[in-house]
């Protein structure tokens, strides 16, 4: 069996002319590439040609569009026509819902396999700058330049009876636009941590359970203005990139520090957590600059590289804990998205026709009554085994041959002796039955030969 392979899925906008390198074409494109080697592994290219199957969805540059891209070719799928030009997309980690805000501060939720609108209301006054699902797609989180971030409850975003619904939670302490946010790989409906950074110069970190109280503010050095927040797995530590002018810088913020009282059994201790009223923490030194602005930032599944875009087209890989910089990466115009994932095996597969491809249905502009809801169609696809099956196959041969003695050996003596019992009873009758038969037959004899003997 062939090693897991981590991928780095990257998107750039298209390059204006001062900002574009010498050789590159400045087209807006997708690419894959292996995060050990940075060799290329696929690109997905803009084209009018329909494919076959599903992968990516992606906003497409100054167009109400989203592109759909397949895993087994690099040509367009489908194109989907939004309601209006959207400021960002987003799909649910369950691949259940997909997203979207506009510059109006209008905000869409989309069922995916249906292509159903069930949400579309007004959650802030400005731009929204960033939507977020938590890991279990069951809140959604909001940003916008008015200074706001808001929780949803997709259960009530899905629900018909609520036309408008209010906000789970709200994140308010910000005093300047608020440019992403990020949320702990725990988070759930049930609670977690969030991180919002602000052109304030300031990251907080939210508690993400009513009633959604502050509990840190970390401010950065003046001028600097935060534009994306990474954390790691385990909740250790989260980075943060920032912008200062047109230069891109980076820190590493350690979440927990040492005890000052070293006689203490528990020699460490969070950082912050006062909450409202506790003066900011003050971050350390940089850890990575660069002459260009930071647009986009990613940690690796296994939190060991980090990953920096910037408005040049470059990422570079940054490896943990020493923060060296491993690998550089040259796209052809600013870096707008940055992600890692495990290689799909339906990439580049030289036969497609094996895999069975996700249907993609054209997403409504409009909401639709309930009646016309329930009289759409839903895509399911349904796997040849079942779960009982695959519960079988992983028990030991051993274990299965033991219960089946154990458990059977009984149902199996009591049916032998009910089997002879019925057997028993079965020669009986049959015995009865030929000694009836031949009273009837000597009696029909005699009754035949007494009336032959009248006439």
């Amino acid at each position: 069996m062939s090693q897991p392979q981590e991928l780095i899925l990257s998107a750039c906008a298209e390059a204006s002319s001062s900002s574009s390198r010498p050789g590159t074409t400045g087209q807006p494109s997708i690419y894959l590439h292996d995060l050990s080697t940075c060799t290329q592994a696929a690109s997905l290219k803009p084209s009018s040609k329909n494919g076959i199957g599903g992968g990516v969805l992606a906003l497409q540059e100054g167009k109400a569009i989203v592109n759909v891209w397949t895993w087994q070719k690099d040509q367009l799928q489908l194109k989907l026509h939004m309601p209006e030009k959207l400021s960002c997309f987003t799909v649910s980690p369950n691949g259940c819902w997909a997203a979207g805000g506009s510059s109006s501060g209008h905000m869409y939720l989309w069922e995916i396999s249906s292509g159903s609108l069930h949400s579309s209301f007004t959650v802030h006054y400005r731009q929204i700058t960033s939507l977020t699902f938590t890991p279990d797609s069951r809140l959604l989180l909001s940003s916008s330049l008015d200074a706001s971030s808001h929780v949803f409850l997709v259960s009530q975003l899905v629900d018909p009876s609520l036309p408008l619904p209010k906000p789970y939670g709200s994140f308010s302490d910000h005093t300047l636009p608020v440019l992403s946010v990020c949320v702990s790989r725990s988070s759930s409906v049930a609670g977690g941590r969030a991180f919002t950074c602000s052109e304030d110069g300031t990251v907080k970190l939210w508690d993400l359970y009513p009633p959604f109280t502050l509990l840190s503010t970390f401010a950065l050095p003046a001028g600097s203005t935060p534009v994306q927040v990474v954390v790691d797995p385990m909740e250790r530590f989260f980075y943060v990139a920032a912008n200062i002018e047109s230069r891109g810088q980076a820190w590493h913020v350690p979440l927990y520090k040492h005890k000052e009282d070293a006689r203490s059994d528990n020699n460490v201790e969070a950082v912050g957590g006062g909450g409202f009223g506790e003066p900011p923490v003050k971050l350390g030194p940089l850890i990575f600059e660069s002459k260009s602005a930071f647009t986009s930032m990613t940690l690796s599944i296994s939190a060991s590289h980090l990953l920096v875009g910037t408005d040049s087209g470059e990422v570079s890989i940054l490896s943990i804990p020493s923060h060296q910089l491993v690998r550089t990466l040259n796209l052809s115009g600013p870096v707008t998205h940055l992600s890692t994932m495990l290689r799909p095996p339906d990439l580049g597969v030289s036969n497609p026709d094996r895999w069975t491809p996700l249907e993609v249905k054209a997403f409504e502009r409009l909401r639709v009554g309930k009646s016309n809801r329930e009289a759409q169609d839903v895509v399911m696809a349904l796997g040849p085994s079942t779960k009982h099956e695959l519960l079988t196959s992983l028990r030991p041969p051993r274990a299965r041959g033991s219960m089946a003695r154990g458990s059977g050996d009984v149902h199996i003596q009591k049916t032998n002796e009910h089997l002879a019992e019925i057997l028993d009873e079965n020669k009986r009758l049959r015995a009865s039955l030929d000694k009836a038969v031949k009273i009837n037959d000597k009696m029909w004899k005699g009754v035949v030969d007494l009336h032959l003997m009248n006439e």
